[in-house]
């Protein structure tokens, strides 16, 4: 069974991979519009942005089946290990959670002038800028942790 998945799986990247060539390839090399005076735009933007959501898409939907998949399996054989793994999780959606309501929701003039003025799209832009800031510092302080050693038995 292990050799089939590998299977499927390395035909899978490779596929992807020729895909992701093939589009880059249209996005480089195809040609270019002038939407806006002097600047110059390839074709095949909307191409590439939208193989860029597909594969984000796929990815998310991938993960989140191997998550609840591997939390099935675990909950099966030792429930009280499958409960714990979650706190990760809640302590992600309770960071999302608090940087969404420090996010600030003031105007935000663009470039052309204009005022955007979406609360909740503000909002949510704080929380991922905030977040993002929050779990690297998380992952630098880990770092920092595991190569002093402190934890190792």
């Amino acid at each position: 069974m292990a050799k089939l998945s590998y299977k499927v799986s390395y035909y899978v990247f490779y596929v992807c991979i020729a895909l992701i060539l093939v589009v880059l390839g249209m996005f480089y090399f195809v040609g270019y519009t002038n939407p806006v005076g002097e600047y110059n735009e390839p074709q095949n933007t909307e191409a590439l942005i939208y193989l860029m959501y597909a594969m984000f898409g796929v990815t998310v939907v991938i993960t989140l089946i191997g998550a609840i998949a591997q939390f099935a399996g675990v909950l099966k054989d030792n429930p009280k290990a499958a409960i714990k793994s979650l706190i990760g999780l809640i302590l992600l959606i309770v960071l999302l959670i608090v940087t969404f309501n420090i996010g600030s929701s003031e105007t935000v003039v663009l470039g052309d002038g204009t005022e955007f003025t979406d609360t909740f799209l503000l909002k949510l832009s704080d929380m991922l800028i905030y977040s993002t800031y929050v779990l690297f510092g998380i992952a630098a302080v880990g770092t920092l942790i595991n190569l002093s050693g402190i934890f190792k038995k």
